[in-house]
């Protein structure tokens, strides 16, 4: 059973916000590569794109241990940060953003 994504992140880094606080400017729907790359026990690296973009490496830090917050999810809107670490994800309302 699928749980809410905030279940799959530290929640001392990460809280639930609610989808009308979004500033749409700020997040892009992305489609994520199948290939996700462990870095350590709390963080993965992915390769993400938007329809006909090219593709980029992104990271997400301070996830439950061994846990993939992405794992089986194709497509899902990310706010990045200018290091191209993901500080938000948005999964049909279900919204997640670092503290």
């Amino acid at each position: 059973m699928f749980g809410g994504l905030i279940d799959k992140l530290d929640s001392d880094k990460w809280q639930e916000v609610d989808v009308g606080s979004k500033v749409d400017s700020e997040w892009t729907e992305y489609r994520v590569n199948i290939h996700h790359k462990p870095v350590n026990d709390t963080e993965f690296v992915y390769m993400i794109a938007v329809d006909e973009g090219e593709a980029k490496t992104v990271s997400i830090k301070d996830c439950q241990k061994k846990t993939d917050p992405l794992k089986e999810i194709g497509t899902i809107e990310i706010k990045l940060n200018e290091k191209l670490e993901i500080v938000g994800l948005d999964l049909n309302g279900d919204v997640v953003v670092r503290k």
